[in-house]
């Protein structure tokens, strides 16, 4: 379930609403919004504020509304696929998902090997072209922070405090 309140500082959902939403197998909420009850939340739900004060629901529809919504800056359509974590929330159709996901594992394996060099003493700085990045801005060239080929770094071979 998405919400956009509209910008109202009322909460649109607790306890109450999110113990029914889990009792009908609703997988999430995500509210631009203001939740309450923060503490007894029911099933996974995502909100932009929290506030104490309970909100009522001024403009009932149908039960079921499936139009496109814009929820904090981003339009979620009928059908996109929701999801968040502790990090935030996710909205795409399944094409976007789909075009993106072999990118998001491949992030996902460069900084697991780069997480496995460090907890064996080896220095992020080492394991990208940071001093190179560092020399190129200080002449006014452009420059981004890269991760050197993972392929060619073998952890397993480096005195880790040679790298620090």
């Amino acid at each position: 379930l998405v919400v956009n309140t509209s910008g109202s500082t009322r909460a649109v959902a607790g306890g109450l609403f999110t113990a029914e939403a889990a009792r009908r197998s609703l997988g999430g909420i995500v509210v631009d919004g203001p939740v309450r009850d923060v503490d007894d939340l029911a099933c996974p739900t995502y909100s932009t504020l929290v506030s104490p004060y309970a909100g009522t629901v001024q403009q009932p529809g149908e039960g079921v509304d499936v139009t496109p919504i814009l929820c904090g800056g981003v339009m979620v359509n009928p059908g996109d696929i929701v999801f968040g974590d502790s990090d935030g929330v996710l909205v795409g159709s399944l094409e976007s998902f789909t075009t993106c996901l072999h990118e998001a594992e491949n992030i996902v394996a460069v900084e697991q090997q780069l997480i496995r060099g460090m907890k064996m003493g080896v220095s992020l700085h080492k394991m990208t072209n940071f001093e190179e990045h560092v020399q190129r801005r200080k002449e006014g060239k452009e420059s981004k922070i890269e991760f050197k080929d993972l392929n060619t770094i073998k952890f397993n071979d480096m005195d880790p405090y040679h790298y620090d």
